[in-house]
């Protein structure tokens, strides 16, 4: 091996994983928001409490993509799927503080809730996690 293959295998890994995983998380956001929506407005439940349902749904979902498609899983399914879990759960706390602070922040200005504005919300929280989330999952729910 060559000095520097390292690091070119590592950037040409890192090119091909930001894109799926960008990809994934556009697929799963629009299963956690449609499902949210659809909770929330199909069938008037809270969207404070529509939300950790889709969010169950949008994570086994994500986690079987990029274990296939992003991260090539290496290890144990299981094993993967328990740090996956962890690294999700610290990115879906700090998601739902900002999609509930976005909810609140939009009353407290006035909006009336309505689903472009629950969706709008989930972009919030997603977005916000999304740096967190690929390096806990690049690092450690898939280091192999």
């Amino acid at each position: 091996m060559t000095p520097g293959h390292g690091a070119i295998a590592a950037r040409d890994d890192l090119a091909r994983q930001v894109p799926a995983f960008i990809i994934i998380g556009a697929l799963g956001f629009c299963v956690d928001a449609g499902l949210t929506v659809l909770i929330a407005s199909g069938l008037g439940a809270s969207p404070f409490l529509s939300r950790p349902p889709a969010v169950v749904v949008a994570t086994v979902a994500t986690f079987l993509l990029n274990r296939a498609f992003t991260f090539g899983g290496r290890g144990h399914w299981g094993s993967e799927f328990g740090r996956y879990i962890v690294v999700a759960a610290g990115g879906q706390a700090l998601n739902y503080a900002v999609y509930a602070a976005a909810l609140m922040a939009s009353a407290a200005l006035g909006f009336e809730r309505s689903p472009a504005l629950i969706a709008l919300s989930v972009a919030c929280g997603a977005g916000s996690a999304m740096v967190l989330t690929f390096a806990g999952f690049r690092f450690f729910a898939f280091r192999g």
